[in-house]
């Protein structure tokens, strides 16, 4: 299973990297694909990603991951390529995951329901959330916000590879 996590500036970077890290323990083949050649995070760590969103087939991926931050989000949403990339993964029954505020590019794309997902509060656009730290409902996976980066990670890994998987990382991180 091959995973792209998208990176821009503004992001959360440890939504990025904890992600990036737990996915790379598991033997996912994982990416860090950036709409910029050089990504200036929201606590300006400055990093650059494997590949450039221009140069990739987004038919070789299995996963797509939207970290949050501000303005990173924001970034994210507004990115016609981004746009594009959720709407090709949606209908061919990609997963889609998203974590603090990024769910709310989901919510504005009418894709989330009540109940079924999560994320940073005040991003709700009007629907209500569950109540835990990372949520699955089908291919789409929300975390509530950087605390909740290793739930949501382990959620990737138990839908790409297996809750053994995801297991064994967890008592190899300490968790």
């Amino acid at each position: 299973m091959k995973t792209m996590i998208l990176v821009t500036t503004g992001l959360e970077e440890c939504e990025a990297l904890v992600v990036y890290d737990l996915l790379f323990r598991a033997k996912i083949d994982v990416e860090l694909v950036g709409l910029v050649d050089e990504v200036v995070s929201s606590h300006n760590v400055t990093f650059k990603p494997h590949k450039l969103i221009e140069n990739i087939n987004s038919a070789e991926y299995d996963c797509l991951v939207l970290p949050g931050g501000m303005p990173g989000t924001l970034n994210l949403e507004k990115d016609e390529r981004v746009q594009k990339l959720i709407d090709e993964f949606v209908e061919a029954k990609k997963y889609v995951c998203a974590i603090c505020a990024a769910p709310s590019i989901l919510i504005h794309k009418g894709l989330l329901k009540d109940d079924k997902f999560i994320c940073y509060p005040g991003f709700e656009n009007g629907l209500k959330p569950a109540n835990k730290k990372a949520v699955q409902d089908d291919k789409f996976i929300t975390g509530k916000g950087l605390g909740a980066a290793i739930e949501f990670a382990y959620l990737i890994i138990s839908n790409l590879v297996s809750k053994e998987k995801a297991d064994e990382i967890i008592q190899k991180i300490q968790y």
